[in-house]
């Protein structure tokens, strides 16, 4: 994701914030071409460190992140992971 991100950052103007556990991506690998609810942001397997920083450093507008996930708890935790680097 991070080699795709650095292709497009410079058009991207909405960013949809998911993250995927390892156990559900080796799951539904080969079975499925998108999964509809992953887990919180910080507990799969995207580095959401390096994913804002680039967007950060080279993406020549602000972003607004969706997250996306299953629950509300989810997504208050995902919340709480990205503002540490937003």
């Amino acid at each position: 994701p991070y080699r795709w991100l650095k292709r497009v950052v410079k058009r991207l103007v909405h960013f949809h914030a998911k993250d995927i556990s390892v156990q559900q991506g080796d799951a539904e690998r080969g079975k499925v071409t998108g999964t509809p609810v992953g887990c919180a942001c910080g507990d799969g397997v995207i580095d959401w460190e390096r994913v804002i920083g680039i967007i950060r450093k080279e993406c020549p507008r602000d972003i607004v992140l969706s997250v996306e996930c299953g629950t509300v708890e989810q997504a208050r935790r995902s919340i709480e992971h990205l503002n540490r680097w937003v």
